[in-house]
């Protein structure tokens, strides 16, 4: 086992989600081939977590929970000097991403500016399981690329105790509405903990990478109450409009890891379409069918 590893969950199911959504993970295929290549060039091991931990402390819980106490087990097993990167499975990296291990620090994220009006209503509903617990929302880091290691396992170990026996509180939090599920309670976490976070520059995680202006933010909005009622999503009809935009892939010049947040109904065939445009700079990599 290396010393350095990238760490992935694609656990199917989750809170807030529709059941033909729960087990859609499609669009991994491509943020896999990325970074599986990423890893072979930078003496990293790139581990999948597709199951949830045995604990039946757990078994309630959506994948995003879940994958942490999978995630403490795997960092144990690399020992003290151990660093892993936990990526979503709707990131992709860039071909040339400087070694991000290089550039961590302990526990090391991005500051999520995506959405602040979003970013303030998760942190508002979760403040009464965190009290006296100040969470300035511009402090406020997105959990799709962190960075840590064995160093931060006691940080880890506290938030685990909390999902576990507070979980009732927690769902209920949950499922009141779009206000996220594990990263605001880990985000008061982090701060209740007093563990340092080192910021990393906005490239590492480019949230809402994929631009959708009003029409195409409607057509995302609908598509995703009609999967809601178990009715199809229509990706032609998005695709034609969203991939002739000038600016519509412009996220591959900006940014190291492109976060496909904001295309949620769509994710697979934005993931799909940039794969295809950027799939020469990865020579060698496998597309996998999950």
């Amino acid at each position: 086992m290396k010393r350095k590893v990238v760490v992935m969950a694609l656990i199917p199911g989750g809170i807030r989600r529709a059941p033909p959504m729960r087990s859609d993970l499609g669009y991994a295929k491509y943020s896999r081939a990325t970074w599986e290549w990423w890893c072979d060039r930078h003496d990293a091991d790139f581990v999948v977590i597709d199951r949830p931990p045995s604990d039946s402390a757990y078994a309630k819980m959506p994948p995003t929970m879940q994958r942490w106490a999978v995630f403490d087990r795997l960092i144990a097993e690399r020992g003290e000097n151990a660093q892993a990167a936990l990526v979503d499975a709707d990131t992709m990296i860039r071909w040339d991403t400087p070694d991000i291990f290089a550039l961590a620090r302990g526990f090391s994220a991005v500051a999520d500016v995506g959405t602040p009006a979003w970013v303030l209503r998760s942190i508002t509903a979760f403040q009464h399981l965190f009290p006296g617990v100040a969470l300035p929302w511009w402090e406020y880091f997105n959990s799709g690329f962190i960075v840590l290691g064995a160093a931060q396992r006691p940080f880890i170990r506290a938030f685990l105790d909390d999902a576990t026996t507070r979980w009732a509180e927690l769902e209920a939090v949950m499922t009141s509405g779009n206000v996220g599920t594990e990263q605001t309670a880990l985000n008061f976490t982090v701060r209740r903990e007093n563990e340092p976070v080192h910021f990393l520059p906005r490239p590492f995680n480019f949230v809402n990478c994929f631009p959708l202006p009003t029409a195409l933010a409607q057509i995302e909005h609908r598509a995703l109450r009609q999967t809601e009622q178990s009715l199809p999503p229509d990706p032609a009809r998005f695709a034609a409009k969203a991939f002739g935009h000038p600016l519509a892939f412009k996220f591959v010049e900006l940014a190291y890891i492109w976060h496909f947040t904001n295309v949620v109904t769509f994710r697979s065939p934005v993931m799909g379409e940039t794969w295809r445009r950027v799939q020469s700079h990865y020579p060698g990599a496998v597309v996998r069918e999950e």
